[in-house]
């Protein structure tokens, strides 16, 4: 197999040793996907695990597909052998077995139907941070019901460490959008922890980047090339910036409708500040009508409602690996109850 493959096999045991994960004797059930996210049974299974990994067929790839591309990276990881069963059919036995159940996308919703089968003891990682909670993902009035442990993971913890590529994939969209930062400015529009991580990147880069962002978050952007610009929703920008290249938008909740009429981020107020903008949806859900109705660019297309518009995956495996990693550590720490790792959090509780 070609060289790639070995230097990712490698990747995740690192990955494995360095959050001392140990998932021994548990049963987990995740998901088999496409891209990047193919690491995570692999990742269970390295730790320990016996792992069901269920998938079905999206946008993104059929079974088929899926079920090939993890069967080969499976074959590459020649020095252990790892029990991990590719799944299409959830069954109440199969559910019953697992010690952890990830809210993974091929699993989710995770409610009553999938989980009156659960065990009592079974632990929930949801495999992101706590603030980016998103109900339709759960059943969290059954949960609590049925006592099930339930975690988010600390993306930040040094051996995580994902908020980092936050930056990269604001690059990654400017380019995918059919621009470039070097020689243009840029407006980061935001109200959630990802601006200051996106905007220590980008300024490196561009000619200057303005920031709009809640108040209380100002000191986090002491970044040369940054320029305070005031408080989130209100938008007003400096003459420098009329010809922005493009508003970076981040939003949260991401899947409330922040630009368009009525919304808190008017469009007749971005237009009047802003000459022929071009917004950029890293995440949080704009009125796509609206916006061609007044003739304004964005990028992508379309995005799912409440989904993020450009994903860690877009940079690559290394991303994923660490959040997948961080979100089974977030699972080891709910049923072991030791919840640090190097005297850090790896989790918070829900």
């Amino acid at each position: 197999m070609a060289k790639g493959f070995f230097m990712l096999i490698d990747k995740l045991f690192k990955r494995v040793e360095a959050l001392g994960l140990n998932l021994e004797g548990k049963t987990v059930l995740t998901e088999a996907a496409s891209g990047a996210y193919v690491v995570t049974p692999l990742l269970a299974a390295i730790a320990g695990a016996k792992v069901y990994a269920f998938t079905r067929t999206t946008r993104y790839g059929t079974v088929e597909e899926i079920f090939a591309n993890t069967k080969k990276l499976i074959e590459e990881c020649t020095c252990r052998k790892l029990d991990i069963t590719l799944i299409d059919k959830l069954t109440p036995e199969i559910i019953a077995e697992a010690d952890v159940i990830t809210n993974s996308g091929h699993l989710r919703p995770l409610n009553e139907e999938k989980l009156r089968y659960a065990k009592d003891s079974v632990v929930i990682p949801l495999m992101y941070e706590a603030w980016e909670w998103r109900e339709a993902d759960m059943d969290i009035g059954y949960i609590r019901k049925r006592g099930f442990r339930i975690g988010a993971t600390n993306e930040r913890h040094p051996e995580v460490d994902v908020f980092n590529y936050l930056g990269d994939m604001a690059l990654k969209q400017i380019f995918d959008a059919g621009i470039t930062p070097y020689k243009n400015r840029f407006v980061l529009v935001c109200n959630n922890d990802f601006g200051p991580h996106i905007a220590k990147v980008v300024a490196k880069v561009c000619e200057g980047l303005a920031v709009i962002d809640k108040n209380e978050n100002r000191d986090k952007y002491n970044f040369p090339n940054v320029e305070w610009l005031g408080n989130f929703p209100e938008v007003k920008v400096p003459a420098e910036y009329k010809d922005a290249e493009a508003v970076i938008f981040t939003a949260y909740p991401f899947d409330q409708d922040w630009i368009g009429d009525n919304t808190s981020l008017d469009i007749q107020q971005i237009k009047a500040e802003i000459r022929d903008p071009y917004i950029l949806r890293y995440c949080g859900d704009v009125d796509e009508k609206v916006l061609d109705r007044e003739s304004v660019r964005y990028f992508p297309a379309h995005v799912h409602s409440g989904h993020m518009g450009v994903l860690p995956s877009a940079v690559g495996y290394d991303p994923i690996i660490r959040l997948q990693a961080g979100g089974l550590k977030s699972a080891e720490a709910l049923i072991t109850g030791k919840h640090e790792h190097n005297n850090i959090s790896v989790l918070e509780l829900i």
